[in-house]
């Protein structure tokens, strides 16, 4: 029996907040939260000072550490998920750029593969493709727009089958022609659908979350904005309690008082970070591709060549975390949450995202400048600050 004790000086799970326990995790799952003085084996890490979380969740980002996830190798998405463990992630979601049909095509085959083979990092659930299925107006953002098009259900069954069935998020444009159709199709098949990169308007919005979808992507970002008239998507968002908020809180992208009042809006139940990360993420500044197009890094902020637009981010899982606790008044499980049970809860994994009996042994241990000391997934210890 494979035993691990992690003592710590306050553990988040998140709903409650407990002060100097243990952690006891056995054969990979928590096995009960104790009392401090619960014993100890050779298998035991003590962080008198430091903060247990579940483990972080990234359920949109598009690479780590110099390695993209829209990829037809498989080692690089191997890579990713031995490194990110580092930013406290657990948990996340290869998501790819806008692409060719051939080119998704190698990429479901990549994180098939990769899958299989993924012993020793984050765990890879599913893969989430954002896009091709967007328009070519200014919402597109970073998308290459030589790309876009409208959905297809014959490029989704293709894709499905390719990935195995392990397609667990897309991203589309709910105003496109057949769209609603193939929201239809995706739920059949126990996906979950995003509205993303999208001008609808309010209802279309709507007709979009009655057919199926549940998650904003990066509210606000690659979206109609909000007018008094026009509420559009941002407008249907705020005011749907079913919808989930994605926002990417690196406070370039946001401005805090838009975090704040989507936090207003939706609860802290309804609210999603992620990251949003490109493959340079970890990297210094310089130049470097996106989706087959330049981009420039400048002071971590990426933006693309030609336009100045905003490509993507180079923010982590525990900076995001650290940005809303500190610029806004919400208590630290709270914040917590929306990195762990909200998208858990999202996107169907009902054994992450909390520090629960017989939940998964998937644990972040973080000091108070939100600063990673351990990353432990599956009972495994993959990351320990030196």
């Amino acid at each position: 029996m494979d035993k691990l004790i992690l003592k710590v000086g306050k553990a988040l799970t998140p709903t409650e907040e407990l002060n100097e326990v243990s952690l006891i995790i056995e054969d990979g799952k928590v096995k009960r939260i104790a009392s401090w003085n619960s014993g100890e084996n050779k298998n035991t890490h003590i962080f008198p000072e430091a903060i247990a979380c579940p483990g972080f969740i990234d359920i949109h980002m598009h690479g780590y550490g110099g390695y993209d996830s829209t990829t037809d190798k498989s080692k690089n998405l191997r890579k990713i998920a031995e490194t990110i463990p580092e930013t406290g992630v657990t948990t996340f979601l290869p998501t790819t750029m806008s692409e060719t049909q051939e080119a998704l095509m190698k990429a479901a085959e990549a994180f098939r593969e990769a899958k299989r083979r993924n012993n020793e990092g984050a765990e890879m659930p599913g893969i989430h493709f954002e896009g091709p299925h967007f328009g070519t107006g200014e919402e597109k953002g970073a998308q290459n727009p030589e790309v876009l098009r409208k959905p297809d259900l014959d490029e989704l069954d293709d894709l499905y089958e390719t990935a195995d069935g392990m397609i667990d998020r897309i991203t589309l444009a709910p105003e496109l022609p057949e769209a609603k159709k193939y929201i239809e199709k995706a739920k059949e098949l126990e996906i979950v659908l995003s509205a993303g990169h999208t001008a609808a308007s309010y209802e279309e919005a709507l007709e979009g979350f009655e057919a199926g979808i549940t998650i904003s992507n990066h509210l606000y970002n690659g979206m109609k904005s909000f007018h008094h008239r026009k509420p559009g998507i941002i407008g249907a968002t705020l005011t749907r309690d079913n919808v989930y908020a994605e926002l990417i809180a690196d406070l370039v992208h946001l401005h805090p008082a838009t975090i704040d009042i989507t936090l207003r809006s939706k609860g802290v139940e309804k609210t999603i970070l992620i990251t949003d990360s490109i493959s340079v993420t970890g990297l210094s500044d310089g130049r470097y591709e996106l989706g087959g197009q330049e981009i420039i890094v400048e002071n971590g902020i990426s933006k693309i060549k030609e336009t100045g637009r905003l490509a993507g981010s180079t923010l982590t899982m525990n900076k995001a975390i650290k940005n809303v606790y500190s610029k806004l008044e919400y208590d630290i499980k709270d914040v917590v949450r929306m990195a762990t049970l909200n998208p858990a809860t999202a996107l169907g994994y009902p054994d992450r995202g909390r520090l629960s009996p017989g939940c998964a042994g998937n644990v972040t241990i973080i000091d108070s400048e939100f600063n990673v000391l351990a990353t432990i997934v599956n009972g495994k210890v993959l990351y320990k600050c030196s």
